[in-house]
């Protein structure tokens, strides 16, 4: 006889039929392996940050070619913000220098998570001292995150090579 509830209905377990149907007990499937993320070094952060910094530039002061120094500054502004969700978690100074951004869970990042990360850098455009206090900070962080790091939870890790075969 199918299960009843109190208003003379079969209960979610039971079939159309009223023979009740339950999934067997299956195994449980072992846990993930953590991700262990291996920080990309300070050397192929710091050129990739040059590499945008001189992008930053080029749009920033170029925009009086385009016809307008405010739409230059607005380019540029929106490239320094979302430029780590391009090319899934790389700037073009990333893509260039081989390092990615990543969630701290290994997953890429998106344009979302690219402005949690970077808004800091439009305070730092009114304070250049305060990406060198950053850097040194990120300098002495065992995991290598600066603070806009810490507060998006990503970190930049060395892309994964592609084997050669021989």
């Amino acid at each position: 006889m199918p299960e009843e509830t109190g208003s003379g209905t079969p209960s979610p377990t039971a079939g159309w039929d009223g023979v009740e149907r339950r999934r067997p007990l299956t195994e449980e499937e072992p846990p993930a392996e953590p991700f262990n993320p291996v920080p990309a070094d300070w050397q192929s952060r710091g050129i990739a940050f040059l590499i945008d910094l001189f992008l930053y530039a080029a749009l920033h002061f170029g925009g009086p070619a385009l016809g307008s120094g405010i739409l230059g500054g607005f380019l540029a502004v929106l490239y320094i913000t979302f430029r780590d969700g391009l090319f899934g978690g790389q700037s073009i100074g990333k893509k260039i220098m081989g390092v990615r951004v990543v969630h701290m869970d290994g997953r890429p990042i998106s344009y979302v998570d690219s402005s949690f990360r970077n808004v800091l850098f439009i305070i730092y455009l009114l304070m250049p001292l305060a990406i060198a206090v950053e850097s040194v900070a990120a300098f002495r962080n065992p995991e290598r995150r600066r603070l806009g790091d810490r507060i998006g939870k990503t970190c930049v890790v060395q892309k994964a090579r592609v084997p050669v075969l021989a």
